[in-house]
């Protein structure tokens, strides 16, 4: 026992000799070249050559090679290049532009076609007349030989399908490697063939500057800390902006294990926003932190955002209601945010009978401290609830499940304490400052959706049930989540 204890003190002790290392920050922009492989449609294969260009030149962490740069420089060195290439030449013409990597685009599916509306199906679904075999033959072949007829044309020009689908690598221009690769695809259907086509490509240029950002992240240094106001190096020669989000990590350590250098990564302590910008530093503001922030910490740009939800339950005693409510939440860790919210639960009317409630609704958040790991401020909740029963019956004796709707707008005061890195304990009491029926109790026509009927009520069984909830209160505990990675 003994002597295995003393083989791993070598092992402990190169543990705890590790070397810090420095940060990594993002000084130079990546020179890149685009190019695209060849296709069938090469206007196509240009326009998105364009989108990803200057999508890249506008993040401003490329030095993009453009074309009439690419035509000069292959001129010079008497190569041709007829605008669509393969890997491999790819990686050829980057090293002549000398760029640092190339951005190979293949489009793998394109087409425009008229396709018919909603109110178009219908309207042909309705003047399909019903005939017996015979009939359905000769229109068959009626049919077959118009569509021949019209086969290079298009019925539907007001109404194109756009349809985009491509591959991107990036490829190391000194290995040949493919470094990275992503996928775009884009659909619109409605428009002529232009108007189509354009918010088809809109979409590829959304997808374009989110996977061009993952590609070349960029990496600062925290230079200065004050409270919660932190000093950035980095600024708008790299692209940063006001409103990104850098992940704070304590140093990476390189420590020797058994002959071989290891790096042991550094823990994530919190996050940063960039509020201000220069041209070579910015200053941020913490949004949540748990543990100490320190001057020469790592800074990763956190390209996908601070995603958070919430579940909670619900106690109100005016009437008397339970609910269960799940949150989407927008800006969870600034002076100003909100939520999306969808509600399901019991509520009690005045008949004592406790109502099914299914409800959906928003709130705006002010947070008058928006510290972490501690916030607290007044909320604004406007919730739509639609409460459901069954009348007393009509004169057959049919029971009918009808549904009320109720719009009840809110004040009141909600704090969040953080217990971890990733979860929070929200508690809230809110004011409910009105109770606004938006209609009667009402069940739906089976024959016509679109016609609301009214509830039956006995009054020998009692009065019409009612809910209202101005004046009452509601307590909320919940838990608030925060997905990164």
């Amino acid at each position: 026992m003994m002597k295995e204890f003393y083989k791993i003190i070598p092992f402990i002790f190169c543990l705890a000799l590790g070397q810090e290392v420095a940060p990594e920050v993002t000084m130079e922009r990546k020179k890149l070249i685009i190019l695209a492989s060849e296709i069938k449609d090469s206007d196509i294969s240009k326009k998105i050559i364009q989108i990803a260009s200057s999508s890249a030149t506008q993040l401003n962490r490329y030095d993009v090679i453009d074309r009439s740069q690419l035509d000069r420089i292959l001129n010079e060195q008497k190569l041709q290049h007829s605008g669509v290439v393969n890997p491999d030449q790819a990686i050829e013409i980057g090293k002549v532009a000398g760029a640092n990597e190339a951005l190979f685009i293949s489009i793998i599916t394109f087409g425009q076609k008229g396709v018919p509306t909603e109110k178009q199906e219908e309207k042909d679904e309705e003047e399909e007349p019903e005939t017996e075999l015979f009939g359905w033959i000769v229109k068959e072949v009626v049919k077959a030989g118009i569509d021949k007829e019209l086969e290079n044309v298009e019925r539907y020009p007001n109404n194109i399908q756009t349809v985009i689908s491509g591959e991107v690598r990036l490829l190391n221009v000194e290995t040949g490697q493919s470094i990275s690769s992503f996928n775009f695809s884009a659909e619109h259907t409605g428009g002529v063939k232009a108007k189509s086509l354009n918010k088809a490509l809109k979409k590829v240029r959304s997808q374009m500057v989110d996977n061009l950002k993952s590609l070349y992240q960029l990496s600062s240094e925290v230079l200065h800390v004050q409270g919660n106001d932190i000093m950035l190096l980095l600024g708008k020669n790299m692209g940063v902006h006001k409103g990104m989000v850098y992940e704070i990590r304590t140093l990476d350590t390189k420590r020797k294990v058994r002959d071989r250098d290891i790096t042991i990564p550094g823990k994530t302590v919190g996050f940063v926003e960039v509020v201000t910008v220069s041209a070579d530093a910015s200053e941020g503001r913490v949004l949540r932190k748990w543990d100490s922030i320190e001057p020469g910490y790592q800074a990763k740009e956190q390209t996908e955002g601070l995603a958070s939800w919430s579940l909670g339950g619900l106690f109100g005693s005016s009437p008397e209601n339970y609910r269960l409510r799940i949150a989407g939440n927008y800006k969870p860790f600034h002076q100003f945010g909100g939520a999306i919210y969808g509600n399901l639960g019991m509520v009690e009317d005045t008949r004592g009978v406790m109502d099914i409630h299914l409800g959906f609704g928003l709130e705006i958040n002010y947070r008058i401290i928006p510290s972490s790991p501690f916030s607290t401020g007044g909320v604004l909740s406007l919730p739509f609830d639609f409460h459901i029963r069954p009348d007393d019956g009509d004169e057959d004796g049919e029971i009918h499940t009808v549904v009320l709707p109720i719009f009840s707008p809110r004040i009141g005061l909600q704090s969040e304490l953080m217990i971890s890195p990733k979860l929070d304990i929200v508690l809230r009491a809110e004011y409910a400052l009105a109770s606004i029926r938006l209609d009667d109790w009402t069940y739906s026509n089976e024959d016509d959706d679109s016609s609301n009927i009214a509830a039956n009520w006995d009054d020998s069984v009692g009065p019409e049930p009612k809910i209202d909830y101005k004046g009452g209160v509601v307590f909320t505990v919940g838990i608030r989540m925060l997905v990164f990675e």
